[in-house]
């Protein structure tokens, strides 16, 4: 009885630790999202080209060599699982929780390098609540898996400096994953230079970290050759990032997520917090730019934009107190630094984002140099994450393609500004309450609770029973009953990454938009040599010259090549 009782009584000691509880309540959300976008099935385009992708790199079918270009590591490690013989869009979903709670547990021990416990548990549970994280976070894209990688190279990155040269190790390696899951990871090499050059960490890093730091990219660098040659993600990636600075305003014009405004981001701020009301569509669940802010997110910037001014109100107090005192080097310091953020502002408008990304740089270099004193402690992770922050912002709101996910690689960063803001307040004007638990936990576990709710119970409002791959997979598995050949024919879609992966054949995209009319679409279909087009997305569906309908199934229309229909 004694062993019985002390074992219930270590349980119940494990289960007061932060970190076990944040593992448990994410893994509890990992698999309910799970299992709904499961029920669901996939519902995103891009998704479907990483399976398909996936498959090829399986062995088990062709791909449409463009889609090699894209990232690499999400259908590389979901071919993994298909040649064990476990083929299903199931896969990439569980491959995505799992770096999902890998990544929030990363997220914990990155914020308890500035807070408490209870702290960082807080500010997990926030960044999960938001709309886009939990929207995301099991549904078979790659955003969220190359934020979590990113969440442990910054983690490894700090601990590093902060510790012990032997995490830069790890660091390095982590970076390259967050690269190979998803290009734009790559300007994290901003923030991590930065924390870096930080105070006395520059000194050291030419003697110790540097060093470790070359280790680890010499047994990269063999890697990142082969992929180079293997799947071009890399030259594709350099082609893109000279792209940005000679050409970058005419990106995506014509494309229908194509969008010049530099602010998009920031009017659509309050939305990526939260969205009211409940009841909604999935789209505004995985768009929040088309839904509407809640009530919680209008309360949180207010108090976090208190918390934060109080914050950086002292720092500036401190700083004057120590002007007072000293030459006039201060002075000329803070004009430089004032230019720099004029000139930033400047840049932001009319210049390429990496330009202003680099200023940016400078700016919160200079920063540090500045304001940094014995009071000012954690300025260095603070500007490690401003710096995270505005890197992505800025190069997501200077290109004109501007879709709401993307905006995932800043929330991290958001998340950490949200609890600092509001940590700074509890801290400073904190209930006088007597239960010395409650003082501890209770403020702290009531706002994560809140935040965590009010997303959950959206995201049951918005979620729908079925999506258009569930009206797919019985069309073609139809096609395949109907014409046994149809493997060894050419068929078009406008949904061709769906169908392609639905009848594990390489599919042809063609979109009707994207001619004057239905019968240059139909002479391209005939020219191709086209036996079948299989139409899912257009709203009216079209009359198609030389085609005939042969199979209506909800939204997915079937046409066969007149003369095969006639014999």
């Amino acid at each position: 009885m004694k062993n019985k009782a002390g074992l219930v009584e270590n349980i119940r000691e494990r289960l007061k630790n932060p970190l076990i509880i944040l593992t448990i309540v994410t893994v509890t959300i990992a698999i309910y999202i799970s299992a709904v976008q499961i029920s669901i099935g996939v519902n995103y385009f891009d998704v479907f080209s990483y399976l398909n992708v996936a498959l090829f790199y399986a062995g088990m079918g062709p791909v449409n060599p463009d889609l090699l270009h894209g990232p690499f590591l999400i259908p590389f490690l979901t071919s993994l699982v298909f040649r064990a013989g476990f083929v299903s869009s199931n896969i990439i979903i569980i491959i995505d929780a799992i770096i999902f709670i890998f990544g929030v547990i990363g997220f914990y021990l990155l914020l308890k390098q500035r807070f408490n416990e209870i702290q960082s548990l807080c500010g997990c549970l926030i960044y999960i609540s938001f709309p886009l994280i939990i929207s995301w976070a099991a549904s078979g894209s790659i955003d969220v898996p190359a934020i979590s990688f990113s969440i442990w190279a910054i983690y490894l990155m700090v601990r590093g400096v902060e510790e012990h040269s032997k995490y830069l190790y790890l660091a390095l390696p982590l970076f390259v994953l967050a690269v190979l899951t998803r290009y734009t990871a790559a300007l994290l090499i901003f923030p991590m230079i930065l924390y870096l050059a930080m105070g006395s960490a520059l000194e050291k890093g030419l003697k110790t970290h540097l060093t470790h730091l070359l280790v680890a990219g010499a047994l990269i660098t063999p890697v990142v050759i082969y992929l180079y040659q293997k799947f071009k993600y890399i030259s594709y990636l350099l082609l893109l990032m000279n792209a940005s600075i000679s050409n970058w305003r005419s990106i995506g014009m014509g494309d229908v997520a194509y969008n010049p405004d530099n602010l998009y981001y920031l009017h659509n701020l309050l939305n990526y917090m939260g969205l009211g009301p409940v009841k909604g569509s999935y789209y505004q669940l995985f768009s929040p730019s088309q839904a509407v802010p809640s009530i919680l997110s209008y309360l949180t910037v207010v108090l976090v934009l208190c918390g934060l001014s109080i914050y950086v109100y002292s720092i500036l107090k401190n700083k004057i107190e120590q002007v007072s005192q000293r030459d006039k080097k201060s002075l000329v310091q803070i004009v430089a630094l004032v230019f720099l953020i004029i000139l930033s502002l400047v840049s932001f408008f009319y210049l390429s984002y990496i330009i202003t990304d680099i200023l940016l740089f400078l700016t919160c270099l200079l920063s540090y140099k500045i304001f940094h004193h014995g009071k000012n402690s954690h300025l260095k992770i603070d500007l490690l994450f401003l710096c995270w922050f505005l890197t992505f912002f800025i190069m997501h709101s200077t290109i004109p393609m501007k879709v709401d996910r993307y905006f995932i690689t800043v929330l991290p960063a958001l998340a950490y500004f949200i609890i600092l803001g509001l940590s700074v307040l509890i801290e400073r004007y904190k209930l006088r309450i007597n239960n010395k638990t409650w003082k501890t936990w209770g403020l702290y576990a009531v706002v994560g609770l809140i935040f965590l709710t009010s997303s959950t119970v959206t995201f049951m409002g918005h979620t729908p029973n079925t999506c258009l791959i569930k009206y797919i997979e019985p069309s073609t598995q139809w096609l395949e009953d109907y014409d046994p050949q149809c493997q060894e024919k050419v068929i078009f879609s406008d949904y061709s990454p769906a169908v392609s992966w639905s009848m594990k054949k390489m599919v042809i995209g063609g979109v009707l938009k994207d001619f004057k009319n239905t019968n240059e679409f139909s002479s391209m279909l005939t020219a191709a040599g086209a036996e079948y087009y299989i139409d899912a997305l257009s709203e009216k569906k079209p009359v198609l010259k030389d085609y005939h309908v042969i199979k209506e199934n909800g939204d997915i229309v079937i046409y066969q090549k007149n003369e095969d229909f006639e014999s």
